[in-house]
């Protein structure tokens, strides 16, 4: 048998290796104490955005936050990802302490959920919370299950250039209860498969009628057109002044981590970056992961698109 090849790690590489399994064993502990517990019921009648990231939900979230009804502060990543306090505390300038109290005088994770919307909703003078985190796609169904007054909204944008811009993704990272700066260069099949992955999670529940399926393309073209159907299927009124950007938007540390100009006007000229940034070689990449889809969701008419480009040879 021949011998396995050893992979020297950094120290950063082994501390964040080392922080994976402590999160893992917090995680099944919290799983064994009950904490996911399916059977609780909330009156919250929340609004639920999800997608693949880079697909545009910062953006989606930004324009529903400036609602006079609507509240939507950083991702709070409750559902989709194993819980962790740690994903609050800084991008919403909380105090850890104040979280793991509130934590511990919940006897599961809707508890805390309904606790924490509640606080937070008193804090902006709101009626209805809003919680976009992009992994909210890979549970929509319990979300759906604990919320039955709620609206799930799933943001899907052209796999190619969701590609293109998890690339690079994420630029900030938390780490020791502070943001910072990163490097990030990822494979082109992971970007892939992510999308391909998450697009699928939430095409499950497709016809749901609690779940509404929104097109970031459409958003940027006709931003009217489509936010005043979002607010028709979530039962709010519509007002074209969510559209704008405005002079007070939230301060809080992570509102738009990772995404800055989230909160600026929308434009339309990020449609089709895949044409000049994908090079012939990951055009195929892509296609061989998720050209199926693109097809299946009618951003492509067949596979002609990855045969050839200016970059072929790179």
């Amino acid at each position: 048998m021949a011998d396995r090849v050893r992979v020297a790690l950094t120290p950063r590489h082994l501390e964040r290796r080392l922080a994976q399994r402590r999160r893992l064993r917090r995680d099944q502990r919290l799983r064994d104490a009950g904490w996911y517990d399916p059977s609780p019921r909330s009156e919250q009648a929340g609004v639920f955005i999800g997608g693949c990231g880079r697909s545009g939900t910062t953006l989606f979230k930004e324009v529903l936050n400036r609602h006079p009804r609507l509240a939507c502060g950083p991702e709070t990543s409750l559902f989709g990802l194993p819980f962790s306090i740690d994903n609050i505390a800084v991008p919403w300038g909380m105090d850890r302490a104040e979280l793991l109290a509130m934590q511990a005088a919940c006897p599961n994770l809707l508890a805390f959920a309904d606790r924490f919307a509640d606080r937070f909703l008193a804090q902006e003078g709101k009626e209805r919370w809003v919680e976009k985190t992009p992994n909210n796609v890979r549970a929509i169904g319990p979300i759906l299950s604990w919320y039955p007054n709620a609206r799930f909204i799933h943001v899907i944008r052209d796999g190619r250039d969701v590609a293109c811009s998890l690339r690079h993704h994420p630029k900030e990272r938390i780490e020791h209860g502070r943001i910072i700066p990163i490097e990030t260069n990822n494979p082109m099949d992971r970007c892939a498969t992510r999308w391909r992955d998450d697009v699928c999670d939430g095409l499950a529940y497709r016809g749901h009628p609690r779940v509404m399926e929104v097109r970031y393309e459409d958003l940027v073209r006709d931003p009217g057109d489509q936010f005043g159907r979002v607010c028709a299927f979530i039962g709010e009124t519509f007002d074209e002044s969510m559209l704008r950007p405005s002079a007070n938007e939230p301060a809080r540390p992570g509102q738009n981590l990772n995404n800055p100009d989230a909160s600026s006007s929308i434009t339309p000229k990020a449609i089709g970056r895949w044409e000049r940034d994908l090079s012939g070689v990951e055009r195929r990449v892509v296609d061989d992961i998720a050209g199926e889809l693109l097809i299946t969701l009618g951003y492509a008419p067949d596979h002609a698109w990855a045969r050839g480009s200016r970059n072929d040879h790179e």
